[in-house]
């Protein structure tokens, strides 16, 4: 039985694990349709099909730091799986020491890549709440961090290299194919197997986490953008128990030679003294250094630690990204949901993020403010509640994230992309007969 990361979704397809390219290319070609499986960290369909799912996971980098025993990749915080398989024992990434470009296996985790970027001076520009999930599955739901200026992870991306439906390699580079790439990386897997990215990097930077709270809800709602431009990256967390945030954490680079100190306050509320966890109560242990201590932005700009299971486990995620313009709405809207979902939130995080090109993003063309709940895994309960969230955030042009659940209706949804036209022609040049598309891609695109 193959579940996803949380436990709440059963995936209907055969699973393969190719141990080379050349397999894969053999089992795309000889499948009449296919998925591509990640590290599973989405809570929907949007893999599912009765078709055969391929994990390139036996191709993924792993560092050595992170595996010194080749470990079970659930023991490190990955896959949630029943179904055994293979060791990865993808080779190492490629740096371009002159352009900064790094060439990586799509199944590697953020984390892997982070920790052999920062044994050569370099990292990425922003990176998700979870380090352990993969590269490639991130790029093509659009996944994000947090920051007024940072924009999703599929904006690193400067080439794919992908499997085509025939068992043929296919390129798509930002150099050569220009805006065709803005269409490429947020694809929903409907281009084809992406076997590998180039990412462009930055040099090495280091991040300080300081966290306060408890914030007042109304007058966060009222400071939202003086409170988001307070640091590189900002969280907002709230379980939706009182009129407050109970945490605001501001993660500020760090330079030690131009020391910019943490804000005493945020709206008058001290700096917590002790480390915290986003979900009030639980041990802190496996969230990344907080009180003020500087570290690689990839040990501070995630909440969680990449050698510890991520988030709390056990749940079901929703998000909803509004146009940042209506962000004082959202968060008035949010306050209104606190007694229809009491008892369902673990937290709910609010951040911002930064506007992008890619076709088939929340946030093409426009910065956002993302509504992200973390719930209970409990469907049918989550169920019952999820239309009273897409009324809320709907009606505000909010777009679902596409790897969490949702109520919206799909032909608001498609409404919200103008760009999606221009995506399925890419989709039917790149896979005229739409192999790699799935009841997912077609409920929600086209």
């Amino acid at each position: 039985m193959t579940r996803n990361w949380a436990g709440n979704h059963t995936y209907t397809g055969t699973l393969v694990r190719p141990g080379s390219l050349d397999e894969a290319a053999d089992v795309v070609a000889g499948a009449e349709h296919v998925r591509a499986v990640g590290s599973r960290h989405s809570f929907n369909d949007i893999v599912d099909s009765e078709a055969t799912l391929v994990s390139l996971e036996r191709l993924a980098y792993r560092h050595p730091s992170l595996h010194p025993d080749d470990e079970d990749l659930e023991r490190s915080g990955g896959l949630r799986d029943d179904d055994g398989g293979g060791q990865p024992g993808g080779t190492e990434p490629e740096l371009d020491a002159l352009t900064g470009r790094v060439r990586v296996s799509a199944a590697t985790r953020y984390a892997d890549l982070a920790r052999f970027l920062e044994d050569h001076g370099r990292t990425l520009p922003n990176f998700a709440s979870l380090p352990h999930i993969g590269i490639a599955g991130a790029v093509a739901t659009a996944t994000h961090g947090s920051g007024t200026d940072n924009a999703a992870l599929a904006s690193s991306v400067v080439r794919l290299e992908l499997i085509s439906a025939d068992g043929t390699e296919r390129t798509i580079d930002r150099d050569v194919d220009g805006d065709t790439l803005n269409g490429a990386t947020v694809s929903l897997g409907a281009l084809g197997l992406v076997h590998t990215l180039t990412l462009e990097t930055v040099p090495a930077f280091d991040v300080a986490q300081t966290v306060y709270g408890p914030v007042p809800f109304a007058a966060l709602a009222d400071a939202f953008d003086d409170v988001s431009a307070l640091g590189y990256s900002v969280s907002c967390f709230t379980t939706l128990s009182s009129n407050a945030f109970d945490t605001v954490w501001v993660k500020q680079v760090h330079d030690p030679d131009s020391p910019h100190a943490a804000p005493e306050s945020v709206l008058g509320v001290p700096a917590l003294t002790a480390e915290t966890h986003p979900i009030p109560g639980i041990d802190p242990a496996n969230c990344t250094p907080q009180l003020g201590a500087p570290g690689p932005a990839a040990d501070r700009l995630p909440h969680f630690r990449a050698d510890q299971l991520p988030s709390a486990g056990e749940e079901i995620q929703c998000e909803y990204l509004v146009p940042r313009h209506s962000a004082r709405l959202a968060l008035h809207a949010l306050a209104n949901l606190a007694e229809p979902l009491a008892g369902l939130v673990q937290v709910c995080e609010v951040r911002s993020v930064a506007a992008d090109l890619a076709w088939m993003s929340p946030m093409y063309g426009q910065p956002c403010v993302g509504i992200h709940f973390t719930l209970v895994r409990d469907p049918a309960r989550v169920g019952a509640v999820l239309p009273l969230i897409e009324e809320a955030f709907g009606v505000l042009g909010g777009r679902p994230h596409w790897g969490k659940v949702s109520a919206a209706d799909p032909d608001r949804v498609r409404g919200r992309y103008p760009r999606r036209e221009d995506f399925l022609d890419l989709v039917r040049t790149h896979d005229p007969d739409r192999t790699f598309t799935n009841p997912f891609v077609r409920r929600w695109v086209g």
